[in-house]
């Protein structure tokens, strides 16, 4: 795992693999003025790390920032027993929305928890466009092999170039 970001210092210990973050407050929150980031979007992916949560937590924390956590179940035209599918996209969606609510509790933080259907890039892009987003938080896929091959562009690259907004990429 690694973050992306101005904000971040990443620091890795060779003989336990372990990532470590620290987030330092931008100058703008230092000299008395408001937080930079005022409106933080975490994209959320029943399959994501845990950490990235964490990571967009700190920073919403760090800049007094309110956080939208947002899970797009994805639709296929073709899917077979489609109401099936789709009913167990939303139940993992929202079990991770509520994991990401328990973990903002844990920072004294609210979350707005959201669940979008349709292609994740382009709803992310569009929340992140029509709610005044000042930062999107999305996990860096573990893509290998054959997956690779046959998608080259992962949802977090789509995100990445669809946005105004900076993407943290963790």
């Amino acid at each position: 795992m690694a973050a992306h970001s101005a904000f971040a210092e990443d620091t890795t210990a060779v003989g336990d693999q372990r990532a470590e973050h620290r987030f330092e407050p931008a100058p703008a929150a230092v000299s008395g003025g408001d937080g930079v980031f005022e409106h933080v979007l975490l994209a959320v992916d029943p399959e994501m790390d845990e950490r990235v949560a964490e990571v967009a937590l700190s920073v919403a924390a760090s800049h007094g920032a309110r956080v939208d956590a947002l899970s797009v179940v994805r639709m296929n035209a073709s899917v077979d027993h489609w109401d099936v599918v789709v009913e167990r996209r939303e139940e993992r969606a929202e079990k991770a929305l509520d994991a990401v609510g328990d973990a903002a509790a844990d920072h004294d933080l609210s979350v707005e928890k959201r669940l979008r259907y349709g292609t994740p890039a382009e709803e992310i892009a569009k929340y992140a466009e029509h709610h005044d987003v000042d930062l999107v938080v999305v996990g860096e896929p573990s893509r290998s092999g054959l997956r690779r091959f046959l998608s080259p562009k992962s949802v977090t690259d789509r995100v990445r170039r669809s946005t105004s907004a900076p993407v943290l990429t963790v």
